[in-house]
């Protein structure tokens, strides 16, 4: 009797033993039940892909690789690169400045253009492609007179200097420049224009109309004031 209850016994235990072995091998790991058959997930998939999406209100500027297309073309896209001067190859109306502007900005300014004297209708899309890693310089203007740094400085591609912006950047004014009467000289075909702005308007009140955006090769002076009233 006792013989027999052990056979009993030791074949109850090993049918148990088969049984939970078997379970043990039809349940996948979770990391194997996640992931579909033939696929391995790489890490940092999903960052890469949102890293590579540009912001839409991104200023274009030099060195920028963009895509082209005029719809009415028929041409696709066209890979293109934002030159140094800040301007863009465009089909039949040649180089279009477009540093400084929204994609959105400059298909439009490039949608007039082509309207105006080529088609009746033009769909422009422009988009960016990659960012350009480095700043490019686009020109230089010059400072003198009452400045705290007299020089040249340089004109960033992609950004707008405006006169009070490049005397800020050279540490603002000394204690006797005539803020009232600060000369600009341009170059224009062969010719000097020269004009005067009000250096303490801008500043004190807001008045953008008498702050230019600056070119390459300006000229700044702020002039000595030879009497300060007190």
């Amino acid at each position: 009797m006792p013989s027999c209850f052990l056979r009993f016994a030791t074949i109850i235990a090993v049918s148990l033993t088969a049984v939970t072995t078997s379970g043990a091998q039809g349940v996948a790991p979770r990391a194997q039940s996640v992931a579909p058959m033939g696929m391995q997930m790489q890490p940092g998939m999903g960052m890469m892909e949102r890293a590579s999406t540009v912001d839409p209100d991104k200023k274009l500027s030099a060195g920028d690789q963009v895509t082209l297309e005029i719809v009415e073309d028929k041409e696709g896209g066209l890979a293109r690169v934002v030159t140094a001067a800040g301007d863009l190859d465009v089909p039949e109306l040649g180089r279009v400045n477009v540093a400084g502007k929204t994609t959105a900005e400059a298909s439009g300014e490039i949608k007039r253009k082509l309207e105006a004297d080529y088609y009746y209708h033009a769909t422009v899309r422009l988009a960016i492609d990659r960012v350009s890693p480095i700043q490019v310089r686009s020109g230089i203007v010059y400072l003198s007179g009452e400045v705290r740094q007299v020089g040249p400085q340089e004109i960033v591609a992609g950004e707008t200097l405006t006169l009070s912006n490049a005397i800020l950047k050279a540490g603002g004014l000394t204690e006797w420049a005539d803020s009232k009467k600060v000369k600009l000289m341009r170059q224009n075909t062969g010719i000097t224009q020269k004009t005067e702005h009000n250096y303490k308007s801008i500043i004190e009140r807001g008045d953008v109309k008498n702050d230019p955006v600056l070119q390459n090769g300006d000229r700044i002076n702020v002039p000595k004031i030879f009497f300060r009233g007190f």
